[in-house]
């Protein structure tokens, strides 16, 4: 029996943060075995599971969704297991998920006929880390894309797979505490789901100090932490760092010397790029406006989902190409094609 299941390359902080965690073996192992059902974990020998090379998400869906692909051996037979998890790091829903996963899926079964038009196509297990506000909401099976007045005629000719998700905005404390995973995943998966919230992350800190000191006290715990302090800094947007560090300063002195180290190193990065990063962020935001711009004076509608997107681009190029295509396009969606 050959396995796939779905997972998330490295262009954003989650995405840096995610794959820094979860690429290492030990740590992808614990949060699949958390999500999948117990006959999927029971089918896989996950002491033989690895790192494959290679993404699979559409370049233009790289700022939402990040992949890892996972080879292991099959329990019953000892034939070669994928394994695929997506992270989905988007603001906003994505309803047709199980459609996205689809084409991700399709992709690694055209590259594996690429390689290997012999044998047969390797099954794939679908599994999403969700870090999604307001919890995960759209159909986890193919099929609840459709309608189900269609009855035995979709039946017929339907294909259908369902996806785990680990919807870590439904998931408190308890739950992260009581998962069989490293200490560096399990506050991973704490900042992924708070971080994003300086105020909310500050009220949580008090409950999270002795695992970061923890961690830091760790052989190597300083390189463990690096990545978790990293992504604190560049996505908590309203976070008062110096209220973060003096929480820290009493009760996790260790955890609390690496923040400020990594902190200061990412603030002398700023510096020394001063007034070019500067223009660069005021060019991106008169990029982003002229595009929406152009789209609402030709009259289209732009969603919640289509304004996010463009306003959070940090790709220059591409808000220009969706400039041009705002031109023409018949709907705001379209600037995104081609």
């Amino acid at each position: 029996m050959s396995v796939i299941v779905p997972a998330p390359v490295t262009k954003t902080p989650h995405d840096a943060l995610f794959k820094s965690v979860f690429q290492q073996p030990e740590n992808a192992a614990a949060e699949l075995q958390h999500v999948l059902s117990a006959e999927h974990v029971s089918a896989i020998d996950w002491s033989t599971l690895k790192l494959e090379p290679g993404s699979y998400v559409d370049e233009k869906l790289a700022d939402q969704h990040s992949d890892l692909l996972f080879s292991a051996n099959a329990q019953a037979s000892g034939e070669r297991v994928f394994v695929y998890l997506l992270f989905e790091h988007q603001s906003t829903p994505e309803p047709r998920m199980a459609l996205r996963l689809l084409s991700y899926m399709v992709s690694i079964w055209e590259r594996f006929s690429d390689e290997d038009k012999a044998s047969p196509l390797p099954l794939i297990v679908p599994a999403v880390l969700a870090q999604v506000p307001g919890g995960w909401a759209a159909p986890t099976r193919f099929s609840g894309l459709f309608s189900p007045s269609l009855g035995m005629l979709a039946d017929a000719v339907l294909p259908d797979f369902s996806y785990a998700v680990d919807d870590l905005h439904r998931a408190d404390d308890a739950d992260l505490r009581a998962r069989a995973v490293a200490q560096q995943a399990r506050l991973a998966l704490w900042l992924m789901r708070d971080a994003r919230d300086g105020a909310l992350l500050l009220q949580r800190l008090v409950d999270w100090m002795d695992e970061l000191e923890e961690l830091a006290r760790m052989p190597g715990g300083e390189r463990a932490l690096a990545p978790l302090v990293s992504y604190v800094v560049r996505v908590s947007s309203d976070l008062q760092l110096d209220q973060f560090r003096a929480i820290l300063k009493a009760r996790a002195p260790a955890a609390e010397s690496v923040t400020m180290t990594i902190a200061e190193q990412l603030l002398a990065e700023g510096k020394a790029q001063g007034v070019a990063q500067g223009v660069a962020q005021g060019e991106l935001r008169r990029a982003a406006a002229s595009v929406l711009t152009v789209l609402e004076t030709r009259g289209l509608s732009v969603t919640a989902q289509v304004r996010a997107r463009i306003e959070g681009c940090q790709d220059l190029e591409a808000l220009q190409h969706w400039l041009t295509r705002a031109v023409t396009a018949a709907s705001a969606d379209q600037i995104f094609e081609g």
